[in-house]
């Protein structure tokens, strides 16, 4: 019975805090259908601490050192129950490490879960800030047009087109995890094949891509974590549609940027 009582009283010491909340206010600007979130986590740690963000409720478990204290955390508007356009975290300050385990989703009851370790000795200051966008009239679609839509860039007149041989177009935008961009004439058509829809996207033509054989066409000036590729030029067999795959392997979305350049022929 002796030695039974001892290995409780050690498996409780090695188990983690249950977590406990910490309090939270709305911000100046707070507005639930807004567009654009954010949630500023401010709180001092000691230690190494899971951060849990669910609506307008924080709760931690810490895994060693002390429980952390709130300095002021507030928020424009709770995490919504919702299909994000995109999810980010940034650390504004604090010494040590923070990582955004998870995004919130379907999956973990639209929680996001933070773990932030300090290992130096005494406590920090944190400030952390999530952001988000969704979409308040459909909160089951992310906002932005439906995938698959073509787009057309945003030139009001045709006649703004130059008549060079030499054509460009110019992609920038948000992107997680692999999509890929069909380029015929002056439209673009997205597909999302596995993570969040590209967001921010900025699409430009300096002529729409012709539909005739071309001397050369590559991509050039590629920015980006992740993968960019030219899977295919344009020419008869595809209807002179381009096709840029972009992989982007690491947790979130990431900012990327190409240009496809041209010379079609006399």
């Amino acid at each position: 019975m002796k030695l039974f009582r001892i290995l409780v009283i050690l498996a409780c010491a090695a188990a983690p805090a249950m977590a406990q909340t910490l309090p939270t206010r709305p911000g100046p600007n707070y507005n639930p259908r807004d567009t654009n979130g954010v949630f500023e986590l401010i709180i001092y740690v000691d230690g190494e601490n899971y951060i849990y963000v669910q609506g307008d409720r924080v709760t931690h478990q810490v895994l060693n050192g002390a429980a952390p204290r709130d300095a002021g955390s507030n928020y424009n508007q709770p995490i919504p129950r919702a299909s994000f356009g995109t999810f980010n975290m940034e650390k504004i300050a604090g010494r040590g490490s923070v990582e955004l385990y998870q995004e919130p989703s379907a999956g973990n009851d639209y929680t996001a879960i933070l773990r932030i370790n300090d290992t130096q000795g005494g406590s920090d200051l944190y400030h952390v800030r999530l952001e988000w966008t969704w979409n308040p009239a459909d909160p089951s679609r992310p906002p932005g047009p439906r995938a698959g839509a073509p787009v057309r860039a945003n030139i009001s007149d045709p006649s703004d087109y130059d008549r060079d041989r030499d054509g460009e177009f110019r992609f920038r935008g948000r992107v997680d995890q692999v999509t890929a961009y069909y380029i015929r004439a002056d439209q673009v058509r997205t597909q999302v094949f596995t993570g969040s829809p590209s967001r921010g996207e900025l699409f430009s033509f300096s002529q729409p891509i012709p539909s005739r054989p071309l001397d050369t066409f590559e991509i050039v000036d590629v920015t980006g974590r992740g993968r960019v590729e030219l899977v295919e030029k344009p020419w008869e067999g595809n209807d002179y549609t381009a096709v840029v795959r972009i992989q982007d392997d690491s947790r979130g979305s990431a900012e990327y940027s190409f240009r496809l350049v041209w010379v079609r022929q006399n």
